[in-house]
Formats: C-alpha cells, sequence, structure tokens
C-alpha cells in the first residue's frame, strides 16, 4: 500500500541530495508495510530502476537492518535461480514502549516488528508532570535492564498518553493534568535516558500500531474508535494520520448528544459523549443503583462500590441485571449514534472498535446494529467493522509503534 506522503517531493528545492534520501525513505518504508517483497516488484511499485533499489538496499543489508530470503516454493516453480524477497530483521532494534494510563502504567519492549519481548505492568496512574517524569525516568532504565538488551540496538522510547498530544512535533496542548504543557517530555526524558523519545496520544498511537504492527490498515479512509475512561476516534486519511488544530483532531468523546446532559469531569461541557458513555460515567451510573434498593448482582459482586471494575459490571449484565443491563444497552445507542454520525462525515472503508464494553458479542452485535440503523444507508455493507480484544497491554505496544514510524521516516 502506498501513501501520498511518501510520494511529495518539493521539486523546486529538491537536490541530488534530497533526492536520495527520498528514495531511500520510500524503499524503507515500502519494504515495512509490504514485506516479504522483492526488488523487482519494489521498483515497479515506487517507479525506480532496480540499480537505485539495489544501491540503496544492499548496505541496509550489509547492516543487519534487513535480510533476504527465498520466495515461497509456488513463486520459484520455473528453473533457474530462487527469487529473493527482502524483510527487516526483527531483532535489529528494540523499542520500549510505555503507556501511561489513568488507570495504571505498562511497560514493553518488541522487537522492530512489534513483537513483545517482555512486559512490565504497575498500578501507578497518570499523574503531575514532575512526579510522572522522575517515575518513567526511574522504571524505564530499570525495565530495560532486566531485559539485557545492548544498548546499541535500542530504537528509542515511545510514550502515549491520553490528551490532546502532537507526536509529529512532540508537542503537548492539553492531557488535563498539571504542569505537561509547561514542558517537553521528549527532551526531558531523552536527556534523562539517553535515548531518543518518542511521545503520541494514546488512541493515535493505536491506530499507527493497527497499521505497522499489525497490518490491518487495509484501506483507507480508517477509524479507529477506542472506548476507555473517555472516548476517541483517530483517522488515517490519504496515509496521514489526522491531528487537526491543537491536536484535537478524533476527541469524538466530547461532542455533545444530550443538551443539558450531565456535566463532563474532563472538558465541563453538558452531555457530551464521554460523560454519558465513557467507562467513568458507567461505573458512577452502576454505583448510583447499589445505592438505591434496585434489585442488582452489583452487590454480591462487588461490596465497596468505591471499587466496583468494568468486569464486574460486564460479569453482572452477562448474569442477566436488568439494571445494569440498561445502563450497558443506552451507553452502546450513543457510541452507535456517534461512530454513524463519523461514518457519514468521512465514509470510511474500514473501522477498528477497542474497548471493554465493545468485548462481548452481546455488545458488539447491538453496537453494529445501532450503527447500521443511524448511518446513511448508503456505507451499508461497504465498511469493514473490526473488534479487537480487549488487551491491557495495547497502548504499550502502539507506543513503540510510534517510534518505528519515526525511524521510517529517517535514514538510517
Amino acid at each position: 500500500t502506498m501513501y501520498l506522503e511518501d510520494y511529495f517531493v518539493n521539486e523546486k528545492g529538491s537536490n541530488h541530495q534530497l533526492l536520495k534520501q527520498n528514495n531511500h525513505n520510500l524503499i524503507k518504508k515500502f519494504i515495512y508495510r509490504n514485506s516479504p517483497v522483492s526488488r523487482v516488484e519494489i521498483a515497479h511499485q515506487l517507479g525506480l530502476t532496480t540499480a537505485t533499489i539495489t544501491g540503496m538496499v544492499n548496505p541496509m543489508i550489509s547492516s543487519g537492518l534487513l535480510r533476504e530470503t527465498v520466495a515461497p516454493t509456488e513463486e520459484t516453480k520455473s528453473a533457474g535461480r530462487p527469487r529473493m524477497m527482502l524483510e527487516f530483521v526483527p531483532d535489529a532494534y528494540y523499542i520500549c514502549g510505555v503507556d501511561v494510563g489513568v488507570y495504571r502504567t505498562s511497560y514493553i519492549l518488541t522487537d522492530i516488528r512489534g513483537n513483545i519481548v517482555a512486559i512490565r505492568d504497575t498500578d501507578q496512574p497518570l499523574d503531575e508532570y514532575q512526579v510522572t517524569l522522575e517515575r518513567l525516568a526511574r522504571e524505564i532504565p530499570a525495565f530495560l535492564a532486566e531485559a539485557t538488551i545492548p544498548r546499541e540496538k535500542m530504537l528509542g522510547v515511545g510514550i502515549c498518553l491520553p490528551g490532546m498530544i502532537d507526536g509529529s512535533a512532540d508537542k503537548i496542548y492539553d492531557i488535563f493534568y498539571e504542569g505537561w504543557t509547561a514542558h517537553n517530555l521528549c527532551a526531558e526524558l531523552g536527556e534523562r535516558l539517553g535515548l531518543k523519545v518518542e511521545v503520541e496520544n494514546n488512541v493515535r498511537a493505536r491506530a499507527i500500531s493497527a497499521e505497522l504492527f499489525d497490518r490491518i490498515v487495509k484501506a483507507e479512509p480508517f477509524a479507529y474508535f477506542f472506548v476507555s475512561f473517555g472516548v476517541a476516534c483517530q483517522m488515517i486519511i490519504d496515509g496521514r494520520v489526522l491531528y487537526g488544530q491543537s491536536a484535537a483532531a478524533g476527541e469524538i468523546g466530547h461532542t455533545v448528544v444530550q443538551r443539558n446532559g450531565p456535566v463532563c469531569p474532563t472538558c465541563g461541557n453538558r452531555g457530551c459523549l464521554e460523560a454519558l458513555t465513557g467507562e467513568r460515567a458507567i461505573l458512577q451510573q452502576c454505583r448510583d443503583i447499589m445505592a438505591t434498593d434496585t434489585p442488582t448482582v452489583l452487590k454480591e459482586l462487588c461490596q465497596d462500590p468505591r471499587k466496583l471494575t468494568m468486569d464486574q459490571v460486564l460479569k453482572a449484565q452477562e448474569m442477566g441485571d436488568k439494571a445494569v443491563g440498561h445502563v450497558i444497552e443506552d451507553a452502546i445507542e450513543y457510541l452507535g449514534i456517534a461512530l454513524a454520525n463519523t461514518i457519514n462525515l468521512i465514509s470510511p472503508r474500514a473501522v477498528v472498535l477497542e474497548g471493554r464494553i465493545l468485548s462481548t458479542p452481546k455488545n458488539q452485535a447491538r453496537m453494529i446494529q445501532i450503527v447500521e440503523q443511524y448511518m446513511f444507508h448508503i456505507h451499508s455493507g461497504m465498511i469493514d467493522f473490526t473488534f479487537l480484544p480487549y488487551d491491557p497491554d495495547r497502548g504499550a505496544r502502539a507506543a513503540a509503534a510510534v517510534v518505528v514510524r519515526e525511524f521510517l521516516g529517517k535514514p538510517v
């Protein structure tokens, strides 16, 4: 799959070195996204000569970044020299991905292809800037020391966070905690670690990971619909992750869906999607049920309403709790309407959905039913919907993908 950003060259300001670097990046990105792939196919797809391909690929092979493999048997039935394919060497480099969330912080070590090497989960949530910086500066080296990866093999550290973040510019606009906008996390943490640090919005990072690591972005426009503490819908359009002004693109959780509805603690508006359907909102509605005489199995599953979890809420729904069932159904209806509106706006060819509330077959079916009810009929049967299973470590792995994205845009 090729992208518009890959073909952009400023002809007026171009020179031989710029053209060479541009071609190098094109080739590197193409191999990563399409491997295993032959030199002939690369030349055909990029419009470059095989001599150019060979001249740029051979140094990457010598450095250990790429390797050659024999094409599958069915492709080499004819007599003669076997057809050779190119692919990235997974252990050429490693990346540390860190997901700093409102519930916990997760650390992952992956190779350059996104294969997980080591994991560490903690119950330490996102905090004020200085507290979080000190913790990361302490925990990341300890995590890497346990993994015993040589320093020269470390490509960098990726950090993903909730909030308005422009990873392409290493800029944090707002994450709703004190001190963050006055600092440059990438520079300050990178200086502490002695490693390149990249930062990105937690859901935008997931969309990047879906493209680079999992290769499930096979059609565009592409939307990644995520439900957790909040709600977001990040998009890839024409090969570019959409940031918008102040990196606020995709914050669908703060669109108003119920006039004069409950106040959102995050944005302060009434009746926004997060205030009605985010996990924080759902848990509060269920706590309110537990505080009344309404029959509910939640009281059996959780003795202390303050410690109520989404897993317990979903268990109650599965056990047939009517009150909890109504809360979940209402939330999914609002989520479905919001996604239908997004579909009507950008007409995506593929949508990936993730979230604990969407992890059960019953809720998935309900979500699709609502979406199809409210989206414009012309989209019926034209969109590929994919539900991802709940994985608490997906965010940290996605943070690692942000580092790989940066690496693919630069010469070796």
